[in-house]
């Protein structure tokens, strides 16, 4: 039996776990395009900032591979799969045979069609390389733009602010992290950024670059603002990596790669995990929990993946978010609670359907944040104690006594 991994992020070091559970012996063959040890990816902007050193970017040491039985191809890359032959063409010639494979090819920065733009002027913030080359230019007194203030776009800028960088946020949204801010949760955000220097334009975006004899950039917005920057980093989006999939019968893509409850992506003995994923959320906890029971069923089990609910944790400049379930929910079909201190930076918001948990956004006072997720992951009834939930004194034992018990049990 010989097990394949194309990747080697949270989702191909969990499939490696997985599979371990079940088949200690058989040899693990994973394929990485970058060079290094799988690492932790949230900790690139830590690593910018000069918080976290090289040695501590690593997710799982060198040694886990060797503990696990597995070759590693550092800096090689897939460039076609044979479902008939079952092999893997690597892009040195080599064709590598498998029995089971898992496609965990991750995620690509989306890359959008501006005027003026190529490789040379502008940076992204995903992997680890992009940090490396970001790291010589962003020095104290430079100016950068950021387009995108969803979450990668709010670290970036974290990063280089903290480096001594004057940073503008562009935002084609009406507000930063609207996938998971609401309006009054956002106007937080924005007037706390604002006060720390940043500048931002929302419902906006860049129209065109131009690059000046001295290499500062002319950037023109939609809405004709003018802006002179000397470093442009996207942080736009992510594309799932599904180029090594898109022309095999069988294989469904929507954006990403379509799975069965497996797992499956409809071929036989072929998985996928994280990011490559249709509708999954390019979110650390779901790559893992994927990988986990892609790895599983590889070595012959047969488990079913049950989507869980998003939930992101951010801290920027010292302010701490957590978003979870459906967090900007606010018409007539929710039940909201809500409490707000704007002075303090303080708001909680928890939403509410038919006496379910569904949703939740927190900014500074997190905590609980836990039990809340556990409550929208499990669909439990909170009717007994939803006049509780933001009482300074919830937790296990505001449930009723049949449930704390079983939970002090375990």
């Amino acid at each position: 039996m010989n097990y394949v991994i194309i990747g080697n992020s949270v989702a191909a070091v969990h499939a490696v776990m997985g599979i371990r559970e079940y088949d200690q012996d058989n040899p693990i063959t994973i394929i990485s395009a970058e060079n290094y040890y799988a690492y932790g990816r949230p900790l690139i902007s830590y690593w910018l900032e000069g918080r976290v050193k090289n040695k501590n970017i690593l997710y799982r040491p060198e040694e886990f591979y060797k503990e696990n039985k597995v070759q590693l191809l550092l800096g090689r890359r897939a460039v076609s799969i044979n479902p008939d032959s079952k092999q893997v063409e690597l892009d040195d010639g080599n064709f590598l045979s498998y029995d089971r494979l898992l496609i965990a090819t991750g995620g690509r920065p989306f890359i959008p069609e501006i005027k003026g733009l190529n490789p040379k002027n502008h940076f992204t913030f995903m992997n680890y390389d992009d940090v490396r080359k970001l790291e010589p230019v962003a020095a104290p007194g430079k100016e950068a733009v950021v387009i995108g203030a969803g979450p990668t776009g709010l670290k970036a800028m974290e990063s280089l602010v903290k480096r001594g960088v004057r940073v503008t946020l562009v935002e084609l949204a009406d507000r930063v992290w609207s996938q998971a801010l609401d309006a009054e949760a956002a106007s937080m955000v924005t007037s706390f950024l604002q006060q720390r220097g940043v500048n931002l334009y929302l419902n906006d975006t860049v129209q065109s670059i131009e690059q000046k004899k001295n290499d500062r950039l002319d950037i023109k917005l939609n809405s004709g603002c003018e802006l002179q920057s000397d470093l442009l980093v996207l942080a736009i989006g992510v594309r799932p990596n599904v180029e090594l999939l898109k022309s095999i019968p069988g294989v469904n893509i929507n954006r990403g790669v379509v799975v069965g409850p497996d797992l499956n992506i409809g071929l036989p003995d072929v998985y996928a995990a994280g990011d490559v994923v249709a509708d999954s959320p390019p979110l650390f906890p779901h790559a893992a929990v994927q990988g986990r029971i892609a790895g599983r069923n590889m070595a012959g089990n047969n488990d079913n993946y049950k989507p869980i609910p998003p939930y992101n944790a951010l801290g920027i400049l010292g302010l701490n978010i957590v978003s979870m379930g459906n967090s900007i929910a606010s018409d007539e079909n929710y039940e909201l609670l809500v409490e707000t201190e704007r002075e303090a930076l303080i708001y909680r918001k928890l939403v509410i359907k038919e006496n379910r948990l569904v949703g939740g956004l927190m900014i500074n006072k997190i905590d609980r944040a836990g039990i809340y997720h556990k409550l929208i992951e499990e669909g439990a009834d909170i009717t007994s104690i939803k006049d509780e939930l933001l009482n300074p004194n919830f937790g296990l034992l505001s449930f009723p006594e049949p449930v704390w018990q079983r939970q002090l049990a375990h």
